[in-house]
């Protein structure tokens, strides 16, 4: 369940983490995983970064700005929709008549950790910028590479890129959840 849970609540966060399991099993090759962990997660988290600032900047500027201002508040909104939202849709499914709701909730909570995943890039690449909430393709790139050395690291790798990507799902979920609620 736990993987089923990184992918639903991380989005494509943990796809690349899926070879440094392999990495970490001590063969020769651990230059050569290293390496291709880092390129596949790089452009993953490039292209996510990427796209989000262009495509909605002002929301890319906002979302960070909010990161910056609230940080525990996120990380708990995106252990909320990373963990229990998760766990109530399973619940939900159980039921025939749930899946009518658990259907849409996890392609939603996709979404979330799709969108989450790319504010957190761009949150780590300003916070190492100094960018103070200006967003860009530079500030992008440099968090996306953050977070493939991260995500490269056999074992942990995983963990704390799912961790730190639970910071933007926060922000997101919350945001989502008050423009629903009123």
């Amino acid at each position: 369940m736990s993987s089923t849970r990184t992918l639903a609540c991380s989005g494509l966060l943990a796809i690349p983490g899926l070879t440094g399991v392999a990495s970490a099993q001590g063969t020769p090759e651990l230059a050569l995983e290293f390496g291709f962990q880092f390129l596949v997660s790089l452009v993953i988290y490039a292209i996510l970064g990427v796209v989000l600032v262009g495509i909605g900047p002002r929301y890319a500027r906002e979302t960070v700005t909010e990161l910056h201002e609230e940080p525990i508040r996120a990380l708990l909104w995106g252990l909320l929709a990373g963990i229990v939202v998760p766990l109530v849709l399973f619940l939900f499914a159980i039921t025939i008549i749930g899946l009518v709701v658990a259907i849409p909730g996890a392609i939603v909570l996709f979404c979330v950790g799709v969108v989450g995943l790319s504010v957190t890039i761009v949150w780590i690449g300003d916070l190492l910028t100094g960018g103070g909430g200006t967003v860009g393709a530079g500030t992008a790139l440099v968090g996306a590479i953050v977070l493939a050395i991260l995500s490269a690291i056999p074992v942990f790798g995983e963990l704390i890129t799912t961790i730190v990507g639970y910071f933007g799902i926060g922000v997101v979920a919350r945001r989502l959840y008050l423009s629903w609620s009123g």
